[in-house]
């Protein structure tokens, strides 16, 4: 059934599929190769907390006998006996359970990083299905975790067998032996055949690490649709955009045309382009383009100095430069000084004859 899910998820995921993905908590991960972590960590912190250990126990448990005189025993005195017991157990068993809690953290953190996400232990009421239960009882990832399972049991106890039967023509001897010595091989035994079942554990959590990570990228595989609609969230509609675009440019437009009739020239080439010119000493170094355009937006600009009166001069060279050197609301360049003041100067001399001067 899993298959048939992916068989039209032939596109790579994207980096944000894959963000997504881990905002959510979906990372690949084995338990069996943290378990297998977490069993070495405890394996090497019996082996080397083990004997300690064993002598505080000793001296707590002769402590304890000691305390129980018939003359002063009592509740209160069992009642402190069964507080200052619990405390030395826990001081005891600190260490050993701080480093598993570590190693179990750490063995995450290797794995997938850092992760915090609420959505995993959310309760999700629409996987409460009967049929959907039994459907995933019997699929393809049931019957993996099933083999996955059987195969840790098969794996430990043919470990376990082989290292207890090379170790069975030692054990008949150590019915003459005393108890300090047949302690010390029991613990020499069961450390040795515990590090290789949990090597043989560690081994088989790797393997499922490397199983899990090919499951996870399968699993965050896109189709071509996909693809498209995310290209398509990520940048925007390229339909909308361009209607954006659209009345943006219409919108500078009516701006730039409505400084048209304050303009003191339009230059034009000679209805192809039209550049607008305003000059202020007063306020400006140098002639500022108001408003400048091409084909309709020419004629446009051309009929508003018409109606506002504004000069007009026919100037092919001049206008294609200003239109393609300088943008709207910019003063022109040192290069156009002479040739703009040239015009500037016959348009007030215009003016001046005409009785309007400046």
């Amino acid at each position: 059934m899993a298959d048939e899910a992916y068989q039209d998820r032939t596109e790579q995921p994207t980096p944000k599929r894959r963000t997504d993905a881990r905002e959510k908590g979906r990372i690949a991960r084995s338990r069996d190769l943290n378990a297998g972590l977490v069993l070495l960590t405890g394996l090497f912190l019996i082996a080397w907390w083990g004997p300690w250990m064993a002598l505080r126990s000793a001296s707590m448990i002769k402590t304890c006998l000691a305390s129980l005189r018939p003359q002063s025993f009592n509740v209160s005195s069992l009642q402190l006996l069964l507080v200052n017991f619990a405390g030395l157990l826990a001081m005891l068993l600190a260490p050993v359970l701080a480093g598993l809690l570590l190693a179990s953290i750490l063995a995450n953190y290797i794995q997938g990083g850092w992760i915090f996400s609420m959505q995993r232990i959310t309760p999700d009421l629409s996987r409460i299905q009967l049929f959907a239960g039994l459907k995933r009882l019997f699929s393809g990832n049931s019957l993996v975790e099933l083999a996955k399972s059987l195969s840790k049991v098969t794996l430990v106890a043919v470990v376990a067998y082989f290292s207890l039967a090379g170790q069975l023509p030692e054990l008949l001897p150590l019915l003459h032996q005393d108890t300090g010595q047949v302690t010390a091989y029991l613990k020499s035994s069961t450390l040795q055949v515990s590090g290789r079942i949990v090597a043989a554990l560690l081994l088989l959590g790797l393997l499922d690490y490397f199983y899990q990570r090919y499951r996870h990228e399968k699993s965050l595989r896109m189709t071509k649709q996909e693809v498209k609609d995310e290209m398509r969230q990520a940048e925007g509609d390229a339909r909308v955009k361009a209607r954006i675009r659209s009345l943006m440019r219409q919108m500078a437009t009516k701006r730039m045309l409505t400084e048209v009739p304050a303009a003191d020239v339009v230059i034009t080439n000679p209805t192809h382009v039209a550049v607008a010119l305003k000059y202020d000493s007063t306020v400006m170094l140098a002639p500022r383009v108001v408003a400048k355009g091409q084909g309709f937006i020419a004629l446009k600009i051309i009929a508003l100095a018409q109606e506002a009166g504004v000069p007009r001069v026919e100037n092919q060279m001049l206008a294609r430069a200003l239109y393609r050197m300088v943008e709207v609301g910019n003063e022109i360049p040192i290069s156009l000084y002479r040739a703009v003041a040239e015009v500037l100067a016959y348009i007030y001399g215009l003016k001046a004859q005409a009785g309007g001067g400046r």
